[in-house]
């Protein structure tokens, strides 16, 4: 038996198409709907829907919607023409309330005339086995599978209601719903469509079972062994399994006796994919879903590379029918699809350790015209004060006759008579004002939202969060990516139209940044450079932001939109053209001296920037400006300047009264480059002058001076800097406090009176600051990106390494660049 698979369809609360399948739920989007469903007492009863479709009862009308929806994209790939002849093979539930025997053979009649209808989850091994018996006979040359099953409605969660579940055993999914439908033909067929194969169903196997759903005494197994014991060996152990291995205790118990008896096939690693477990309990679609989803996944590269093309997947009806299927994937390459005619369904693969272009349909970026100004607040007054006020008058006069009449009659109307016996409460009924409905597009908006929030939320983590969490967060933030840009025709609009709703804040710059980009097309590029001129004119975050999120990207075209960022009128646009040039090493010099003469403080510190990226015989071509800088410029310039100059070597700029003044606290920041114990009386002086911050705090922690002590926990009492002052203290004298007393100075004071440490050094974490000591700091993962920039910063001025240190790339390349700086310093130090 081998039948081709052409087509595949899915659609679910997680998607309405195979892709969605493969990328959302990898990415947690969206986050479901509430449960419009409540019980006698009131209380919500889980359950998923898909909100596009309004829930009310689960009956046919609703099954044939879903099951339309996935036949629909199954079929894409053939011409039209032809779809129609195409026998179709119908699982459905078996009849239930609310779902006659009647009304599942319309349903079945519904999609097609001559439709063959089989019962139960595992009916889709059946009808696989029946479907090649056709095709073997010669009886037709492609055949059509449908699963559906849907527990969105009323009588289907009073029917669950009334077989609750053990408290003792694995809480099966909340219940949902779904269809799949997956095209089959015979090689000839396929190669006359022109159509390229997404793989082939390699066998198919189904047996009656001991435990059912209404008795699921533990049994050893048996029936799930023997048929997976009787499919053909396949090259090597099996790597890759979809089933319902966490769809309840009954099928969880199945799965894991069977691999115990069947070690010898299956991989002692294998990747494992539960659908059920993502989306909720599928019923009798979940055969058929999950070999549409073992196909896409695989397709679409979402497994790991180790999973290769083969996998079983498995199914048991409520029944104790079983069933297995052994199926094997098309090959397909990254941005590509399988070799075949204009009919092969395309291929998205899934990102992994950099930010690239992807083609997908979808409809063109076009700026919206741009609006008409809308008269302000006072011109808005003067117009309706005279009709506010004649409307406040009449409002006032009837508010008078309302009050006398209802004084006049004070005497309320007689209350409707009580019924003599109460109705018994329904198990199950739905609540109107709960039901979510969207369209199919606000579906796609609303992944999209969920996960542009998400990827601002996990680059912010990348900057401030724990370095140890980024093998973690980034691919997360990559997996909201891909869905991204999977979500939909009109993705790329939506994320335009979010980034542009966010203006004031640079996590989401960032993430409509990368987003966009990772779009193919020239109007990906547009939008980009459209949102970057949108941004306000002193909002030099949002530069640095969109800079840092398009220099992981790796696509054409990105040069282009860098000059033309670069050379714009825009100060923040062009700040973050600089700023992207430099960091891709695409800033000529000349561009660099023109950044360093730009009149606006945010183009001037990206050249500042570039300036210290360049080799050092380069870089000192540009000292003079730099000092220049810090003679007159603003503050966050000056001090730009000043700590290029002095992790260049020019430390007696930390000394320089004038330079202080102007820099404020941020001159607390040269003290930490290069100042020594002795220099405390000057720190605490320009402190004294200032308000305290949260980086005045970290950089005293950082100079590594036991006097500064004083002055730290004083900023204890302050209840905005308290969390950030024990943090200092940590970062200096190391953990000598107990995690619930760190907010108390007298402990604080009595831990560090114990130490006795010399005034006249510096320290970090209790121990005598050295070269080794900051160097491990920084290998720890306990710091953040910020944190460690700064470590790496005063490990370059006190060892004179002034070439620039990039560690704001992928983990994987920031970590080599951080670990060879490390490697060097600890040989200079």
């Amino acid at each position: 038996m081998k039948l081709t698979v052409l087509g595949l369809g899915l659609i679910s609360p997680a998607g309405a198409s195979a892709r969605d399948h493969v990328f959302f739920p990898r990415a947690g989007a969206p986050p479901p709907p509430p449960s419009p469903f409540v019980g006698p007492d009131g209380r919500r009863i889980d359950a998923r829907y898909c909100p596009w479709i309004r829930p009310s009862q689960a009956d046919a009308g609703r099954l044939l919607a879903l099951a339309r929806g996935a036949v629909a994209e199954a079929l894409a790939v053939v011409p039209a023409d032809e779809a129609a002849g195409i026998p179709r093979f119908v699982v459905t539930p078996a009849p239930r309330p609310g779902l006659p025997e009647g009304a599942l053979s319309e349903l079945a009649r519904a999609l097609g005339p001559a439709a063959q209808r089989f019962a139960g989850a595992a009916g889709a091994f059946a009808a696989l086995a029946r479907i090649a018996e056709l095709l073997a006979g010669g009886a037709g040359g492609a055949a059509l599978l449908v699963g559906v099953d849907s527990y969105a409605g009323v009588d289907a969660l009073a029917e669950r209601r009334r077989r609750p579940e053990s408290p003792w055993l694995l809480a099966p999914p909340p219940p949902s719903e779904g269809a799949g439908a997956l095209l089959v033909a015979s090689a000839e067929q396929a190669s006359r469509w022109g159509a390229a194969a997404v793989g082939e169903i390699v066998a198919s196997r189904h047996a009656p079972g001991r435990a059912t759903d209404e008795d699921d005494e533990p049994v050893d197994a048996v029936a799930m062994t023997a048929l997976l014991r009787g499919l053909p060996a396949a090259a090597g152990p099996i790597q890759a399994v979809f089933g319902q291995g966490r769809a309840g205790a009954l099928r969880c118990r199945e799965w894991q006796f069977t691999t115990a008896r069947c070690a010898e096939r299956l991989s002692p690693s294998y990747f494992d994919r539960c659908l059920e477990a993502e989306i909720g309990e599928l019923g009798a679609a979940a055969g058929v879903m999950g070999l549409a989803c073992a196909f896409a996944t695989l397709r679409h590269g979402a497994a790991p590379a180790e999973a290769g093309r083969s996998f079983v997947a498995w199914a048991i009806s409520r029944d104790g029918t079983r069933g297995i299927a052994l199926g094997a994937a098309a090959r397909t390459g990254a941005g590509k699809v399988a070799a075949g005619a204009e009919g092969a369904l395309p291929v998205m693969m899934p990102l992994s350790g950099a930010v690239i272009a992807r083609q997908v349909e979808r409809e063109a970026f076009v700026p919206p015209p741009v609006e008409a100004e809308e008269p302000g607040d006072e011109a808005w007054l003067e117009e309706g004060a005279g009709e506010v006020g004649a409307a406040a008058a009449t409002i006032g006069a009837a508010a008078v006759a309302a009050a006398a009449v209802a004084a006049a009659n004070d005497v309320a109307p007689a209350l409707p008579e009580l019924p003599r016996e109460s109705a018994p409460a329904p198990a199950v009924r739905l609540d109107a004002g709960r039901v979510t409905e969207v369209t199919l597009a606000g579906f796609y908006a609303s992944v999209v939202d969920h996960c542009a929030e998400l990827v601002a939320a996990l680059a912010r983590d990348r900057v401030e969060g724990r370095r140890s969490w980024l093998p973690e967060a980034e691919p997360r933030m990559l997996r909201q990516i891909d869905a991204i840009v999977a979500a939909g025709p009109r993705a790329l609009i939506e994320v335009a139209a979010f980034w542009e709703r966010w203006m004031d804040d640079p996590w989401k710059s960032f993430a409509g940044a990368i987003s966009l980009a990772a779009f193919a097309g020239d109007d990906a590029l547009a939008a980009i450079h459209r949102a970057a001129h949108l941004l306000p004119q002193d909002a030099e975050d949002h530069a640095i932001a969109v800079a840092e999120a398009l220099a992981l990207v790796e696509r054409p075209g990105l040069a282009g939109l860098a000059r033309a960022l670069s050379a714009s009128a825009h100060p923040i646009a062009r700040a973050a053209g600089v700023n992207l040039r430099s960091m891709r090493g695409e800033l000529p010099v000349e561009g660099i001296g023109a950044a360093l003469a730009d009149e606006h403080d945010a183009v001037v510190r990206a050249g500042i920037w570039a300036c210290e990226r360049l080799p050092s015989a380069q870089r000192a071509r540009f000292v003079e400006r730099l000092r220049e800088l810090c003679g007159g410029a603003s503050p966050a310039v000056a001090w730009s300047a000043a700590r290029v100059l002095v992790i260049g070597g020019e430390v007696e700029l930390v000394r320089d009264e004038a330079l202080s003044a102007r820099l404020g606290l941020y001159a607390t920041e040269l003290f930490a480059l290069a100042g020594e114990p002795g220099d405390w009386p000057r720190l605490e002086s320009l402190l004294g002058r200032h308000r305290p911050t949260r980086a005045a705090l970290s950089a005293v922690a950082r100079f590594g001076c036991p006097a500064s002590a004083g002055w730290m926990i004083q900023r204890l009492d302050d209840e905005a800097l308290a969390d950030d002052a024990a943090e200092a203290l940590r970062t200096l004298f190391g953990p000598v406090v107990e995690e619930a007393r760190e907010l108390e100075a007298g402990a604080w004071r009595e831990a560090i009176a114990a130490q006795r440490l010399d005034p006249r050094g510096r320290y970090r974490g209790g121990r005598a600051l050295s070269t080794a000591v900051a160097a491990e700091e920084c290998a720890s993962g306990r710091l953040s990106r910020v944190a460690v920039e700064a470590r790496v910063d005063e490990l370059r001025a006190r060892l004179r390494l002034p070439d620039a240190v990039d560690v704001s790339g992928f983990w994987a390349r920031a970590e080599a660049n951080l670990a060879a700086f490390l490697k060097m310093a600890r040989s200079r130090g």
